[in-house]
This record gives structure tokens, sequence and C-alpha cells, in this order.
């Protein structure tokens, strides 16, 4: 039944969800800095993984945020035709931002116009929060997917479009340039996410969607999963180790996605998370059941 949804019920789930993003480390990431802590054989790089695991666990105990910058608001919404909402999806985002920043969570205020630099003050925007849209008929429920997307290591993204003679070494090349480029500066160990193909808007999408599966879960197709292993090794011998200080762990974990695409070009884009990784999903389902969604 239509509107069988109602706006409180969806904002709530907005809200929750983002704070989750904000203040708890998912299993896929958790696990990953353990199998990092016991394989790292430079003591300070030991040392400073043990650090980040700490902070990590605590941000998740106390639900208070794991980096003090919250970043761009942005979401990945999964949803059907037929979902039972019948109200303005911009609305309730723009609401929910607005209500956390002003008092309910309060954030720094992160988010202001290119140009002028006018600030609202409460992380939204023009376009902002931003909210990626995918139809899915074979779903029953609305899946919301939080990223905030911050300056540390959200200014290192990368993407360039070469003619489709470099290959899949020219790829790789760029893939690792662009991590090396970047060094310290991002907070490693890093979430790697690269998209590959598509015109520029898509190849962009794609590098962050890339960024957001779980690091504990390969491409499905053969090749992709050998290139993501094969970078995610070229990475860790760069030996710029966690938080810059040295060591075996420079990414967790590489992630490729790509796209059909037009045949005189290769566009590549590299899109670089700092080691937390922040993301979390909900599902709201039909009947009104909200789902917080754990290593999603």
């Amino acid at each position: 039944m239509q509107g069988t949804i109602s706006k409180d019920l969806m904002k709530s789930a907005v809200k929750e969800v983002w704070i989750r993003s904000l203040t708890e480390i998912q299993p896929d990431i958790l696990e990953a800095l353990n199998a990092a802590r016991e394989k790292e054989t430079n003591e300070r790089g030991r040392k400073y993984l043990d650090i980040l695991i700490q902070n990590a666990l605590l941000a998740t105990q106390n639900r208070t945020v794991i980096c003090q910058d919250t970043g761009v608001p942005t979401f990945f919404i999964k949803t059907s035709l037929g979902f039972p909402y019948d109200g303005d999806l911009r609305e309730v985002f723009d609401e929910a931002l607005h209500e956390l920043t002003m008092g309910e969570f309060p954030m720094r205020p992160m988010v202001v116009h290119p140009l002028t630099r006018e600030d609202r003050c409460d992380n939204t925007a023009a376009n902002v929060p931003l909210l990626h849209i995918e139809l899915d008929h074979g779903t029953d429920y609305m899946e919301i997917k939080a990223m905030p997307k911050g300056a540390g290591s959200g200014i290192w993204g990368t993407l360039q479009f070469f003619p489709p003679s470099v290959g899949a070494a020219g790829v790789k090349k760029f893939v690792v340039d662009s991590v090396l480029r970047a060094g310290s500066n991002p907070c490693p160990p890093l979430i790697v996410g690269v998209g590959l193909g598509g015109p520029l808007e898509e190849v962009a999408r794609l590098a962050t969607v890339a960024s957001a599966r779980p690091i504990d879960r390969r491409h499905p197709e053969p090749e992709i999963a050998a290139l993501e292993e094969e970078l995610k090794e070229a990475l860790n011998m760069s030996q710029i180790g966690p938080m810059g200080m040295g060591g075996d762990t420079t990414v967790l974990a590489v992630n490729v996605e790509y796209s059909g695409t037009h045949k005189p070009w290769m566009p590549v884009a590299v899109n670089i998370n700092c080691w937390p990784g922040r993301k979390a999903t909900c599902r709201i389902y039909s009947d009104g059941h909200v789902e917080q969604v754990k290593g999603e």
C-alpha cells in the first residue's frame, strides 16, 4: 500500500545509519586491521595498528566519531518503484542532516558553496546530502548505505582517460602511482576503490562504489579479483605503512568495479578511503521494519 512508510520512520532510519557510519567500525574493516596487526613485521607499524584498532573500538563503544572530519554526507540508495513511500526523499535527508548537526548529534559543519564558501552550518548545501539512487525491482526494502566523504583522503582521488593501448599494465601503473603520490596523507592503511570504463561521471561513481564494497569480498569475475589481489600486494610493497610510519600494511584492500566503455578510450578512477573505511547500511522494509545491517 502506498504511503505506509511514514516520513518520521524514514528520517529516523537515515539519522541512525548516518551516526553509525561516523562512529561504528564495520566487521570487515576490523577483521582486516586485526589480521594486518598479526602479520605486520615492522614494530612501529604494529604499534600504530594497535592505536587505530583501539580508537575504532572506543568510538564504537562510546558512540563518538572515529574522525573529526565528518565529510560530505553521501548516500547510496537501492529500492524498487513499488516501495511504499511517496514522500520527498530529498526533504527527508536534508532535514535529517540539519537536525543532527544542529543539536541531536553535533558534528562539525563541513559543507560549503564551492565558490562563495557560504556555509549553512548544518552539513547541507545544493544537492547535499548526495543521493545516488539505483532501482532494483527484486527488493521489498529500501537499502541506504551512508558514506562520509572526508577531505583527508578524498582529496587524493584521481581520474584519467588513457588510450586503450595502455592495457592492464597502464591501469596498474596509474593505480600504484596514485597511491604512492598520496603517500601518508590519506591516513593509511587505505581502502582503494578503482573504477574502470564508462564515461567520466560513471568511472568516478564506480570507484566510489568499489571503495564501499566489503573488503573481504572479492570481485565475482576471477580476472578482476586477481587484479585486486595483485594491486594490493604491489601497494603493500611500498612500505608506506600504517599512518605513513613504515611497515607492510599500506592498504587493507583494493576493490575494482568496471563498466562497458567507448572504443577510443580507457577511463580509470581511483577513490582513496582512510583506514576506518567509514560506512554503514540499513534496510527499511515495506512493513515498516528497519534493519541496521552489519558488514555491508
